[in-house]
């Protein structure tokens, strides 16, 4: 029984604790009272729920969804545009110019006159850098190289990604096969008290066997309830790690 209230004291500390960090992430105040959003169903347990998506579908909704991703894709096309750029230099450049004027006396108009007159222009320019000491190339090798490092970056994230995916997505299915392990120990469990009690009622079992029976029933429930637990997590973990 002392162990029991400690571990109720130390289970109503951490929850304390974990209230106390999540209202720092979210920035409201410390002592701010959360409720749950969901809560484990110690009745029917993930069993009764629908299955996750498979893998493939999983890995291609977090591609889509993860913002580092999509802001790593951005700098990519940077890139590319980069290399662009780079390159312009070795092709012409065309300007085209315009001017309106609109001036007392206008300068542009002979004879001139002491009144408000308006002119305009328009011109095109072409210019082409015929030597500029491999400026050009070394500038378009550079941007290619950046080009080449974000695309690596990114091949490395979306790796990163589908490994955390599978990773949690494996978890999962193994926290619903230990629950339906747990279901069938606790069953068990219950079946062995009974019989236990049942012996000794009848007097051909000992206390300590009952108590036996018993702490194997309490620790099976244990069992099944941190079952539930590592399951709720496990699908909190997977729903982040798909950008949910």
């Amino acid at each position: 029984l002392s162990n029991a209230e400690l571990l109720h004291i130390d289970a109503k500390n951490n929850v304390q604790l974990s209230t106390i960090a999540l209202n720092n992430v979210m920035g409201q105040p410390l002592e701010t009272q959360v409720q749950p959003g969901s809560m484990p169903d110690t009745l029917n347990g993930p069993q009764a729920q629908s299955s996750p998506d498979d893998l493939n579908t999983l890995v291609q909704r977090a591609t889509e969804n993860r913002p580092e991703l999509k802001s790593m894709q951005y700098r990519v096309e940077a890139g590319e545009d980069g290399v662009k750029l780079a390159k312009s230099g070795w092709y012409p450049q065309i300007y085209l110019t315009g001017n309106y004027y609109y001036s007392r006396p206008n300068q542009r108009i002979l004879p001139t006159e002491d009144r408000f007159s308006d002119t305009w222009d328009i011109g095109v320019t072409a210019s082409l850098d015929l030597w500029n000491w491999g400026t050009t190339m070394h500038q378009t090798q550079q941007a290619q190289a950046q080009l080449a490092q974000a695309q690596d970056a990114l091949g490395q994230l979306r790796d990163g990604i589908t490994l955390e995916v599978t990773q949690n997505y494996l978890t999962l299915h193994q926290s619903r096969e230990r629950i339906g392990v747990s279901q069938q120990t606790v069953k068990q469990a219950e079946e062995n008290y009974r019989v236990t009690n049942e012996k000794f009622r009848l007097g051909v079992a000992l206390n300590s066997d009952l108590l036996d029976a018993e702490a194997s029933l309490l620790q099976a429930k244990w069992n099944y309830i941190q079952s539930l637990v590592d399951y709720e997590l496990a699908q909190a973990r997977l729903q982040k790690s798909i950008g949910l």
